[in-house]
C-alpha cells in the first residue's frame, strides 16, 4: 500500500511539475506573440460605415498570423467601406476598456464593437466590481454610437494552455462571469455575442492546432474566423452596419 502511495504521488507531482513547466512556456511564448501584435485599422474612401472597436488582445488580434485575419480585419473584408478605429490593447481588463472609450474625442459611431473579458477571467476580478464596470462600461458605448455590440471569450478553461486542475478552476469562473455579462447586456439593451461552448463541443479542443495561436491561449487566425462568424450571425451585422451613417 506505501508503495502503490508513493507511485500516486510521484506521478501527481510529475503532471503537477509538467503543467506549470508547459504553462510557463506558454505565457512566455504568449509574451513574444503579444509584443509583435498590431491593432488593425482602416480609413475608408469613400467612408460608409464608422466602428470604434475597444477590448483587450482579442481586439487587437493577437494570435492572428497578420492584423487583416483579427475580427477588425475580417469585418473590413466583408465591408470595405467602413472606417475602423481600433483602441484595443493587450492585457485590458474591463476597467481599461473604460479607460479606452473616455479618451477625448468628439466622434460619433455607426457601431461600437466591444471584445473584453478574458483577462478579468484570468485575474480573478471581484465579480461585484466586473458587474459595475461592465454596467459603466455599456452605457458609455451607448452615448458615443448608433449600436453597441458586446463580444467576451470562449470558455477561458478549454484554452489547451491550462491542465487540471487549473483548466477546471477558469472554466468555473467563465460561467460566473459570462452569466454576469449577459445579465449587464441584457439590461442595457445590448447585443451580446456568445462564444462559450462545451469542452466536448468545442473546436479549439478538438483541433488546437487548427484554432489556436502558438501559446494555446489566444485564437490564430481559423480561430478569429469562427469567433467572426459568430459575431455575423448573433449580432446581425449586415443589418446593423450602415443603417444609419455616423453623425
Amino acid at each position: 500500500m506505501k508503495n502503490v502511495l508513493a507511485v500516486i504521488i510521484i506521478v501527481s507531482l510529475g503532471y503537477t511539475l509538467y503543467g506549470t513547466a508547459m504553462l510557463g512556456v506558454r505565457i512566455f511564448t504568449g509574451k513574444k506573440i503579444s509584443d509583435r501584435s498590431v491593432s488593425f485599422q482602416n480609413s475608408a474612401s469613400p467612408e460608409r460605415y464608422r466602428i470604434l472597436i475597444v477590448g483587450d488582445s482579442t481586439g487587437v488580434g493577437t494570435g492572428a498570423e497578420t492584423p487583416e485575419d483579427s475580427i477588425a480585419g475580417l469585418i473590413l473584408r466583408d465591408y470595405p467601406e467602413t472606417t475602423i478605429e481600433n483602441r484595443a490593447e493587450n492585457g485590458a481588463k474591463f476597467a481599461d476598456v473604460i479607460s479606452q472609450l473616455d479618451e477625448e474625442t468628439s466622434d460619433y459611431y455607426d457601431l461600437i464593437l466591444i471584445q473584453a473579458g478574458g483577462n478579468d477571467i484570468l485575474r480573478f476580478t471581484s465579480l461585484d466590481t466586473l458587474r459595475d464596470n461592465v454596467g459603466t462600461l455599456l452605457r458609455t458605448a451607448k452615448e458615443r454610437a448608433q449600436h453597441v455590440v458586446f463580444m467576451s471569450t470562449g470558455n477561458v478553461g478549454n484554452a489547451p494552455a491550462f491542465m487540471p486542475p487549473l483548466s477546471w478552476v477558469y472554466t468555473s469562473r467563465t460561467r460566473k462571469v459570462r452569466k454576469i455579462l449577459m445579465e449587464v447586456a441584457e439590461a442595457e439593451g445590448v447585443v451580446y455575442v456568445d462564444l462559450f461552448m462545451e469542452r466536448s463541443d468545442d473546436p479549439f479542443v478538438s483541433e488546437p492546432e487548427r484554432y489556436n495561436a502558438p501559446d494555446f491561449l489566444h485564437p490564430g487566425s481559423e480561430g478569429y474566423r469562427l469567433w467572426y462568424e459568430a459575431l455575423k450571425t448573433q449580432a446581425h451585422l449586415d443589418e446593423l452596419i450602415g443603417k444609419q451613417p455616423a453623425e
